[in-house]
């Protein structure tokens, strides 16, 4: 997904960071007690790290309460498509996080975003997973409230870290399997927005997917229920739904504007 203003060129965004690590993410390492024994992490609410981005992966099991809240649109050229939660219009703005650091009171936090700075990675050898921290992650310090380690052992909160990285990653897989079904019937279609805000300004957004209603209720009774028994349907509909939310989003980027 690309985005751009009046007179400005336009930018990628497709949830990696241009070093080719994972958005947000500028030095994983595996969390070792040798390495991290003496470390902890600051556990005050604080997404300063996600201020600076307009776009994060979504998982299909979070559509329903991000629907409420972001579009979910799908990144153009990438199999299976990928899902995308917008979180603002501008290159580098977040509309959803305050100059403090803070998330928009009520308002749903994807779980690419809740499980920073943890993150989990293959081994050397690539035959299982190992968690990982950003060790240049400004929760990352001697002087944080929760203990990685304790006498040597993960403590409680390294192994929450853990079970919810597990879970992140189990999501995501099953969400490629749903939303590869929506390829697979050849549901995508190429779509783009442009907005004027109240100073005249010209905001577009573009190289990104949607689904095609006349598509979808084209479809034949056979792969209707091909996509209901793939548990893609109610993914669809949320995405529909979250369609409403540009001008909501547009409003509150010409309010940061003022």
């Amino acid at each position: 997904m690309t985005q751009s203003s009046a007179g400005t060129g336009a930018s990628r965004t497709d949830g990696a960071a241009p070093s080719g690590l994972p958005l947000f993410y500028q030095a994983p390492e595996p969390v070792r007690a040798d390495r991290h024994g003496d470390l902890a992490l600051d556990t005050r609410p604080n997404f300063d790290f996600a201020r600076g981005c307009h776009a994060v992966p979504i998982n299909a099991v979070e559509f329903a309460p991000a629907a409420r809240h972001y579009p979910i649109v799908f990144a153009a050229n990438t199999t299976p498509p990928a899902a995308i939660a917008v979180l603002g219009l501008r290159r580098d703005q977040n509309v959803f996080v305050d100059a403090d650091g803070a998330w928009k009171d009520d308002v749903y936090v994807p779980s690419y975003v809740r499980r920073y700075p943890f993150i989990l990675a293959r081994n050397d050898a690539s035959t299982e997973f190992a968690l990982c921290i950003d060790a240049r992650s400004g929760k990352l310090s001697k002087k944080g409230d929760t203990a990685l380690f304790e006498k040597g052992e993960p403590t409680e909160a390294t192994r929450k870290a853990l079970e919810f990285c597990g879970a992140y990653q189990r999501e995501a897989r099953e969400s490629e399997a749903v939303l590869a079904k929506l390829a697979e019937h050849d549901l995508l279609v190429p779509n783009e927005g442009r907005f004027t805000l109240p100073s005249g300004e010209v905001l577009t957004v573009a190289d990104f997917q949607i689904v095609d209603e006349n598509r979808l209720n084209a479809l034949s009774d056979e792969a209707f229920l091909d996509l209901r028994k793939a548990g893609a349907l109610s993914a669809i509909y949320c995405h529909l739904i979250s369609m409403r939310n540009w001008p909501d989003l547009m409003r509150q980027i010409a309010a940061k504007a003022a």
